[in-house]
C-alpha cells in the first residue's frame, strides 16, 4: 500500500497527547475549558460574596432608610395638615360659641332688666288718657261725677298696665326654680353644668291687649329668658261685674276695662364664669367617682 505525504497511520510518533487525569477525569482541552469557565463563575461568585455583597447590603439599608424617611416626611406633612384643619375647626368652634353666647344673658343685662321691663309696660300706657276719655264719654254723669269711688269699687274705666312685682324669689319658695348652675336636666343633659340661671318673681297687670304685648316684648329682649309657673286671671274687683243701662236691661257701653293679673317666674340663662366652670367640672368628677 502506498501512502502519500508525511502522515503515516498508526505511526507511534503521532499517538494522542498524554493529558493529565484528575479524579478520574482526563483534562482534555474541552474539559479544561469547561472547568476554567466554572472556576471563573465560582470566582465571580466569591468576589460578589466577599466584595460586592456587603456593599449591596449597605445600599439596601440606605434605600430602606430613604424610603422610611420619605414615609415619615409624608406622615409629618399629613399630620401638619391635620393640625391645620384642627386649628381651623377650633377657631370655627370658638366663633360659633361666641355667637351662641351672645344669645344668653349677661350680668350687665340683668342689672338693666327691670328697667327694660318697666319701659315695655309704660309703653302700653302711652294712650291711656285717650282711652279713658273715650270710655267716659259712654258713661252716665253719675259715673263721671263719682269716678274715683266707682273705680275703687269696680275697677278702672281704662286699664293701666303696671309692674306690681319684680324680685328674686324667697329661699325655698314653692314652685320656684332653683338658682345657680343648672344640674336638674330642665333643658336637657347637654346644658347641665354649662349654664346657670337667675330667677325673678314677676307680677304685672293690664288688659288683654296690654298683657299680650308685654309678654311678646319680653320674648324680644336680648337676654334669653324663660317663663315658668305662668298664672293669669281676672282681678277681684271686676269679677262678675256687668253694668246695664239705667233705662232697661240693655248692656251699657259704659263698662270697666277688664284687667288681668299675671304672675310667673322669669328665668334668665347665663354662661358660666371660669371659676364656675371649674366648680362644675369638679362636681361632675366627684359625681362620676361616687359609687352608685
Amino acid at each position: 500500500m502506498t501512502v502519500g505525504g508525511d502522515f503515516i497511520p498508526n505511526d507511534p510518533a503521532y499517538s494522542e497527547p498524554d493529558y493529565p487525569v484528575v479524579f478520574g477525569i482526563r483534562l482534555t482541552p474541552t474539559v479544561s475549558g469547561v472547568l476554567l469557565a466554572l472556576l471563573g463563575l465560582a470566582g465571580a461568585g466569591a468576589i460578589f460574596a466577599y466584595l460586592l455583597s456587603p456593599e449591596w447590603e449597605t445600599y439596601q439599608q440606605l434605600k430602606a432608610k430613604v424610603e422610611q424617611t420619605e414615609a415619615e416626611l409624608q406622615q409629618k406633612a399629613a399630620i401638619a395638615q391635620q393640625i391645620e384643619a384642627a386649628k381651623r375647626d377650633l377657631e370655627n368652634a370658638r366663633r360659633q360659641r361666641g355667637e351662641v353666647l351672645t344669645l344668653f344673658a349677661t350680668e350687665s343685662a340683668m342689672d338693666t332688666l327691670p328697667l327694660d321691663l318697666n319701659r315695655q309696660i309704660n309703653a302700653r300706657n302711652a294712650d291711656l288718657a285717650r282711652r279713658r276719655e273715650q270710655q267716659l264719654a259712654n258713661c252716665p254723669a253719675v259715673v263721671r261725677q263719682n269716678l274715683r269711688e266707682f273705680e275703687d269699687r269696680f275697677g278702672e274705666v281704662a286699664a293701666k298696665a303696671e309692674l306690681k312685682k319684680f324680685e328674686r324669689p324667697k329661699s325655698g319658695a314653692t314652685g320656684a326654680p332653683t338658682e345657680g348652675i343648672i344640674t336638674d336636666g330642665a333643658y336637657g343633659p347637654l346644658v347641665d353644668n354649662k349654664l346657670k340661671r337667675q330667677v325673678f318673681t314677676v307680677e304685672l297687670a293690664g288688659n288683654y291687649e296690654q298683657t299680650a304685648a308685654i309678654l311678646e316684648n319680653i320674648e324680644r329682649l336680648q337676654p334669653m329668658l324663660v317663663l315658668r309657673g305662668f298664672d293669669s286671671g281676672l282681678t277681684d274687683k271686676i269679677k262678675n261685674t256687668v253694668f246695664y243701662s239705667l233705662t232697661g236691661d240693655r248692656l251699657s257701653p259704659c263698662q270697666i276695662d277688664t284687667k288681668i293679673n299675671t304672675k310667673f317666674y322669669l328665668e334668665a340663662l347665663l354662661p358660666l364664669t371660669a371659676a364656675e366652670s371649674a366648680q362644675a367640672s369638679q362636681a361632675q368628677q366627684a359625681a362620676a367617682s361616687t359609687p352608685k
